[in-house]
């Protein structure tokens, strides 16, 4: 039996007075895909899921045993979100296409972004971010694109598991301008901004860089 829950999601330090798309909005009806799990797994890892909220009530960083009642999806597993606990970090989910319903931490869930919606790169910490130009490419191998180049979104996809990264829920992306102009390939959904009007009045050191606001739930 699942308990639902409510509450209130606050986006603190937005990017700018323009408001959030729907699909960016964190609350009941939100589509969302299930981030890798923050446990320790002997085989290749799982989204985030569990059977209760209490499995995920703890600090993963101090004891990242696996849960014993995790609901074995693969990572990038799309969901609609039932509600959000009150806790403010968990949230009830139903799978689509998928009959199945689990808890998941509201930090490990990502924002499915429409085909058409205008973006930027948001790598704030080199200038850069990794682009894919298949799914299948290893992050060795990645390409480079410039902090603030602007795409636009073809379709959401999820890489093969591999060891060297953990950003497996890519956006296939159109390079509108920049480095890359002209060229299609795949990057990490939480590398990807939204623009906005004016300068930022976020603190966070990535959306000041791309002057964006990041595809991210808050």
């Amino acid at each position: 039996m699942f308990a639902v829950f409510c509450a209130v999601v606050a986006w603190p330090g937005a990017a700018s007075a323009a408001p959030r798309p729907a699909w960016l909005s964190l609350e009941a009806g939100t589509v969302a895909r299930v981030d890798i799990a923050p446990w320790l797994v002997s085989d290749e890892p799982e989204a985030a899921l569990t059977e209760s909220a209490r499995s995920l009530e703890r600090n993963f960083s101090d004891d990242a045993s696996r849960p014993g009642d995790v609901i074995y999806r693969a990572i990038g597993v799309r969901v609609r979100v039932v509600a959000l606990g009150r806790d403010g970090r968990t949230a009830h989910v139903r799978g689509i296409g998928d009959r199945f319903e689990a808890f998941a931490p509201i930090e490990r869930l990502i924002p499915e972004i429409p085909t058409g919606t205008v973006l930027v790169a948001a790598g704030g910490f080199g200038g850069f971010s990794d682009f894919y130009p298949t799914l299948a490419t290893p992050e060795k191998q990645a390409d480079r694109i410039a902090t603030g180049s602007r795409l636009v979104a073809l379709g959401m996809g999820v890489a093969p598991y591999d060891p060297d990264s953990a950003d497996l829920v890519r956006v296939r992306v159109r390079a509108l301008d920049g480095n890359l102009r002209g060229r299609t390939g795949w990057l990490a959904v939480g590398y990807t901004g939204l623009p906005v009007t004016g300068r930022v009045t976020s603190s966070d050191v990535a959306e000041k860089a791309c002057n964006c606001r990041l595809v991210v739930f808050r």
